[in-house]
């Protein structure tokens, strides 16, 4: 094969390879979107489910009540439960709320750092990019304000990084809470229902 046509044939393999991972890539952030809209319906049944159970147990009790004489038994665990809920019903709110801010402060920092490594790469290269009749003075002072928007950007991807890192345990957390204390609340609803019939 002839220099040509196999430069020919390599090109047309990198841009079948390039085209396949932006097909990829627009495929993983269309998943990306899909997951992140079920997160936020899950949390939102989890606080609906939670509330809607409160207001159930409620009723109960007022059933329990109507019959005069009877000894309700394990109100502590009714009290237990109704507090596991609510906890469940306020993390499962807060959840995509801090999902969404983590999103935001990642996608900040990965913008800084982008903007960090043009200005570093710029600054590295800058004197290949002066024309020669540019004084020295001039490109002197080009680089220093170009090194200066650099490290007030590395400030501010440190800004960025620790609100990723906050909105990130917090995210996880309010996940975790709503994920257990829904089953843990309804468990208890459960046994107080069972040891009162």
């Amino acid at each position: 094969m002839d220099p040509v046509t196999a430069a020919q044939v390599a090109r047309q393999n990198v841009l079948s390879a390039q085209n396949r991972t932006k097909a990829a890539q627009q495929k993983f952030e269309d998943e990306s979107i899909r997951i992140r809209e079920s997160n936020d319906k899950f949390y939102n049944s989890i606080a609906l489910f939670s509330g809607g159970t409160i207001a159930l147990s409620i009723t109960y009790l007022g059933y329990l009540k109507s019959f005069s004489g009877r000894h309700i038994l394990y109100p502590k665990t009714l009290i237990a439960a109704w507090t596991v809920l609510l906890v469940c019903v306020v993390a499962s709110l807060f959840c995509p709320l801090m999902n969404a801010y983590y999103t935001h402060f990642a996608r900040l920092r990965i913008y800084l750092e982008n903007l960090i490594e043009q200005k570093d790469t710029y600054i590295a290269e800058a004197d290949n990019l002066y024309l020669v009749n540019v004084p020295p003075e001039e490109r002197d002072a080009d680089k220093r304000r170009t090194t200066e928007e650099a490290n007030a950007r590395k400030k501010d991807r440190a800004w960025a990084k620790k609100r990723e890192s906050i909105f990130s345990h917090l995210w996880t957390a309010c996940g975790w809470i709503a994920r257990v204390g829904f089953p843990l609340g309804l468990g208890l609803l459960m046994f107080f229902a069972v040891k009162n019939m």
